[in-house]
């Protein structure tokens, strides 16, 4: 769906208070001048307003204004998903590592669930199935970046569905919020590690499973062991090269300028 003139001061808005140049406590300009500052007209600007207000990222106080608040001890899963869903806007390393590490110790957890008692036939056919059509792509050849686009889809097609399988809503919502950022972090670790030798302990830890080898109630320790050791290499990257977070353009004046 087409954004539309609010949708984009929001995001204007939400990409400024994301990247810290507006700070908790920052007080918003009056409203007659913060809309010709920024172009657009007080109706829609005021829309806009409302959507951050919403989303807990601004409070209006009568006599006071508009303030905006610390998104990290008031925002929600909706912030996310909004500052996702800016394509102006350079995520930087903090958040992507912060993302990783967090779903570091929540896949773990969620493949325990697959397998505890409802790991069937299928689902074991759909696990194996993602896995070699990776390891076919490997065969292919060098990693070109197609090829390297083919497994970040497959890899997110697998984490997906140990996301998705036991039904918790919390989970899905996190995973729905974070899927662009999960996406993009899963493309660079596929350009740090040893992509074969994933795929072969994956197929490994399923059969172990499967046979008895790798008891259901260690999986989590088993598995969260292995992911920490396996994005080592990307999180010891974003901490030797951090990038801030920044906007590359601003999504309101972009589309201003071209219908101007």
């Amino acid at each position: 769906m087409e954004k539309t003139l609010p949708d984009l001061i929001a995001d204007e808005l939400i990409a400024r208070i994301f990247i810290g140049e507006f700070k908790p406590g920052f007080r918003l300009p009056a409203e007659r001048g913060f809309a010709e500052t920024l172009g657009v007209d007080r109706t829609s600007l005021r829309m806009a307003l409302r959507t951050l207000n919403r989303m807990r990222l601004v409070q209006s106080v009568r006599g006071s204004g508009i303030t905006v608040m610390d998104y990290q001890k008031c925002a929600g899963l909706d912030f996310l998903a909004a500052i996702f869903d800016i394509p102006q806007l350079e995520l930087g390393t903090k958040i992507k590592r912060e993302g990783l590490e967090a779903f570091n110790g929540i896949i773990p957890g969620m493949m325990y669930e697959l397998v505890k008692g409802s790991f069937d036939a299928t689902m074991a056919v759909t696990v194996r199935d993602i896995l070699q059509k990776e390891l076919n792509i490997l065969d292919e050849g060098d990693l070109t970046a197609e090829r390297l686009d083919r497994l970040t889809a497959l890899q997110m097609q697998l984490q997906e569905f140990v996301l998705y399988q036991n039904g918790s809503s919390i989970v899905a919502l996190m995973a729905n919020s974070s899927r662009v950022m999960r996406e993009q972090v899963m493309r660079e670790l596929l350009e740090h590690i040893d992509i074969r030798a994933n795929v072969k302990f994956n197929q490994q830890m399923f059969i172990d499973i499967g046979s008895g080898k790798l008891p259901v109630a260690d999986v989590v320790g088993y598995y969260h062991h292995y992911s920490a050791e396996y994005t080592k290499p990307l999180i010891e990257y974003y901490n030797n090269n951090p990038k801030q977070s920044r906007l590359l353009a601003s999504p309101l004046q972009s589309v201003l300028a071209r219908c101007s």
